[in-house]
């Protein structure tokens, strides 16, 4: 624990990130990411990084009152706690008290993933975090929603090349080609709706870091509504092994709080037009 502490939270936080781009285990954290949708970015990454079989993770005092007891010598996996505390605010003329915040501090703790947990009593039924509610709705509804929070307008038409689709904004306008299934018809409008939403990016000078963060915005999305991820592309994001880690761990934090954003308005627009259908 002495040795963990010597580290801070920041360098260690860097050097998770550059092993995950690395050693190509990007792909691989975004689908762990969703398993911990009340986590932090950073605890995200934390756990990741000290046990990416993890699946459900707690304190100590958690599990017990949930009926669990941690198992002896257990994998110990430290993240980082917030830790609230005041200060006060003094005028040193009239040596009065002007205002009194509330600042927040963080500090390591411990917690456990379920495999080293053991059920206390067995005639019990013992709880479990609810899991991340997947949405089954089908690939033509994800993509009819789609097109209803779509900032411009949407053409099916050639793209003049071999892309499968594009984003304009001096035309304001998606092209997507009609030579896709369904499902990458779909992959393709959520891709550019992202770079349409969310990328502030100036393309012709950041054209990576743009891609990086739609891709991944478009992978957790696409993988949350249950459509198939397997036309995102990872390949090109380990060449940034060398690059800027600091930037990609920034880039962490916008990706995860886009996908997040995103998902929460496909589903509010889904909950607007079932009302209106019924």
């Amino acid at each position: 624990m002495k040795e963990k502490k010597k580290i801070s939270a920041y360098k260690k936080l860097i050097e998770g990130i550059e092993d995950i781009i690395s050693t190509g285990k990007y792909q691989e954290f975004l689908r762990f990411m969703k398993k911990f949708h009340n986590y932090s970015f950073n605890n995200r990454l934390l756990i990741f990084s000290q046990n990416p079989d993890a699946t459900k993770v707690a304190g100590y005092c958690t599990w017990k009152e949930l009926g669990r007891g941690v198992k002896a010598n257990p994998k110990k996996i430290f993240i980082l706690k917030p830790m609230p505390y005041k200060v006060i605010k003094k005028d040193d003329l009239e040596n009065q008290e002007v205002e009194e915040l509330e600042l927040i501090k963080f500090g390591w703790t411990i917690v456990y993933d379920v495999n080293d947990t053991y059920i206390k009593d067995d005639s019990k039924e013992v709880p479990l975090f609810d899991d991340i509610k997947l949405n089954e709705n089908s690939s033509q509804e994800l993509y009819n929603t789609l097109l209803e929070i779509s900032p411009v307008k949407v053409d099916i038409q050639s793209t003049g090349n071999s892309a499968e689709g594009y984003y304009s904004k001096s035309e304001k306008r998606i092209v997507l080609s009609p030579k896709q299934s369904e499902d990458d018809m779909t992959a393709t409008l959520l891709h550019e709706i992202s770079h349409a939403l969310y990328d502030e990016f100036d393309y012709s000078k950041d054209r990576d870091l743009s891609e990086i963060f739609v891709e991944s915005v478009t992978y957790i999305v696409a993988d949350y509504f249950g459509l198939d991820t397997s036309k995102c592309s990872f390949s090109y994001i380990t060449k940034w092994s060398k690059g800027d880690i600091k930037k990609i761990y920034s880039l962490g934090k916008m990706i995860q709080k886009t996908s997040d954003k995103l998902i929460n308005k496909i589903e509010e627009q889904m909950k607007t037009t079932n009302k209106q259908a019924a």
